[in-house]
């Protein structure tokens, strides 16, 4: 069952699970796999509703890594299998484990901008939900530089982006640390709270202090060599940026709204979030559109109405911006006017 699993050969998982001799949580020698676990890492589909039909499966069986099954999906992307698991109700999409990692934090440390969109849209999910570090979500987003993940949860209203660490290192401070530019355009351009001037007790400066540091800072122990030419290089832009925005934050907030690779993320992906869709939606301007807006919109149309619009008006200012019209389907067409991403 267990290599079944692994490989993907759903005949023999059909007759292995109806066989009483055949001890369908077995766990494997290397990682403390069971067959589930192994299916969910590889997203095997239709492997996972013949197992899930069969009662005797344990969902919940942690592996030596603590993982649950479905955390291990979470992890690996497998966004089919997510929505799948997410519809039992013997999975608690917010469970942790001793050390505080959830599915969600799993899938913005790996970047996995598609679970994460599908568990943001569950109300079970708390987003905010930290480790005992008070390492959250957003944060280790922010820090692995993932700027899909960020520009998602930056429109959700319940993330605070500038909540520390016990050290009072921030989501920036950390942006500023490694270089990730985009992810420290998307923070100061994201109209929400940002503390630039905290001090971390880390290392006793601010996020701007820290980026200029970097950039004159030797290759680390830890620090490949991409990693270290990225820290060089854009340390110092990440503090430059920083000092711009403490001196005059409208209008920095203004010119990173309209910068073409930060416009071309941060309005295709926050579509993606706040506006139901179906099939026969249309995006006026496909130049400009994300290439994978479309396929976001399929997963959203958990959202309810009312939080779509609020956070759509949040967002975009005024209601002129976008059209939404009733389809003879559920959901909306999205219209947007092509003036309009061009200014």
């Amino acid at each position: 069952m267990w290599r079944a699993c692994t490989h993907g050969d759903l005949e023999i998982v059909r007759k292995l699970a109806d066989d009483p001799a055949v001890d369908v949580n077995w766990v494997g020698f290397d990682r403390g796999d069971t067959p589930l676990h192994r299916a969910c890492r590889f997203g095997w589909l239709e492997i996972m509703k013949v197992l899930l039909a069969h009662p005797k499966f344990d969902l919940t069986k942690r592996n030596k890594g603590r993982g649950t099954p479905f955390d291990l999906a979470c992890y690996s992307g497998q966004r089919e299998v997510v929505s799948l698991l997410l519809a039992d109700p013997r999975i608690d999409p917010n469970e942790a484990d001793d050390e505080g990692y959830t599915p969600l934090f799993m899938a913005c440390q790996e970047g996995r901008k598609e679970v994460v969109l599908l568990l943001l849209a569950d109300p079970r999910v708390d987003p905010s939900k930290p480790l005992k570090s008070q390492t959250t979500p957003f944060f280790i987003a922010c820090e692995n530089g993932h700027k899909e993940v960020v520009s998602l949860m930056l429109a959700d209203p319940r993330i605070d982006p500038d909540k520390p660490m016990n050290n009072q290192t921030t989501p920036l401070w950390f942006a500023s640390q490694n270089g990730h530019l985009v992810v420290a355009q998307h923070l100061l351009a994201s109209a929400k709270e940002i503390d630039t001037k905290r001090r971390s007790h880390f290392k006793n400066r601010t996020a701007a202090e820290q980026g200029r540091a970097m950039g004159e800072r030797t290759k680390g122990t830890n620090d490949t060599d991409e990693d270290h030419q990225r820290k060089k290089a854009n340390g110092p832009f990440c503090a430059s940026l920083i000092d711009e925005y403490e001196h005059d934050p409208v209008a920095v907030r203004h010119r990173l709204c309209r910068l073409p690779g930060l416009r071309e993320y941060f309005i295709g992906h926050l579509f993606a979030l706040v506006v139901f869709h179906s099939d026969s939606f249309v995006v006026i301007n496909e130049r400009l559109a994300h290439p994978d807006t479309k396929r976001f919109f399929k997963i959203t149309s958990q959202l309810p109405l009312d939080l779509q619009m609020v956070l759509c008006n949040r967002i975009f200012g005024s209601p002129r911006d976008i059209i939404l019209s009733r389809d003879s389907e559920p959901g909306f067409h999205l219209l947007t006017r092509t003036t309009t991403w061009q200014q």
